[in-house]
């Protein structure tokens, strides 16, 4: 029933009106295959643009709703939308899955895990599931779809740069970190530096010298 009701709604546009980054383009999508679909923003018109600002974002509730401080999403979600309004275009892939594509079950009992001292690669290990669960191919596959060729990355995860990558689209990645981490942020950028592989430079998560 879910599906058919998604169905017949993809593709569909209306425009927004942000509190902090003005009008937008807001585009109904399926690439996760969560229930409710998932939503492409657009910030001016980025297909005029030879190559574009993108940036990947999956759901995060903890963070993007309720501010918790386990991760970085609610900083890069707010970094990746400054920078595509400066740059007067961009195109802002939200994907409705959480916890790296497992779904908010097992997001929580991760996170239960990461309560008693666990990092998040460790937690999701913990619970049997692996740590990384997301494709985006079909990313790709809508960028090429729509004349796109090249783009500008927002990212420090390899995984999403390939993956687009595989379809054919030329990626240039540009970070987005949080400039001066503390407590649970230092921990995850060491946890996602050397466990996922993330482009996170070392001065962002080492341990200072008192």
């Amino acid at each position: 029933m879910y599906d058919d009701m998604k169905k017949q709604f993809i593709g569909t546009r209306a425009r927004i009106d942000s509190h902090r980054w003005g009008t937008l383009t807001v585009e109904s999508a399926s690439f996760s295959g969560a229930i409710d679909g998932d939503l492409i923003v657009y910030v001016g018109e980025p297909f005029g643009v030879g190559e574009p600002l993108v940036r990947i974002q999956s759901d995060c509730v903890f963070s993007l709703v309720f501010r918790a401080n386990l991760c970085d999403c609610r900083e890069q979600t707010e970094l990746a939308m400054d920078r595509m309004v400066r740059a007067g275009s961009g195109i802002f892939f939200y994907l409705r899955v959480d916890g790296r594509g497992a779904g908010l079950a097992a997001k929580v009992a991760a996170t239960s895990h990461q309560e008693r001292g666990m990092d998040t690669y460790d937690a999701n290990l913990a619970i049997g599931i692996e740590p990384e669960n997301r494709n985006f191919d079909a990313i790709g596959e809508f960028l090429r779809s729509h004349g796109i060729r090249r783009i500008r990355m927002l990212t420090n995860n390899p995984t999403k740069a390939l993956s687009v990558r595989r379809t054919g689209i030329v990626v240039t990645h540009e970070p987005l970190l949080v400039a001066t981490p503390t407590g649970n942020i230092r921990e995850l950028y060491e946890a996602k530096a050397h466990k996922f592989g993330h482009w996170i430079p070392s001065d962002l998560w080492r341990k200072r010298n008192k």
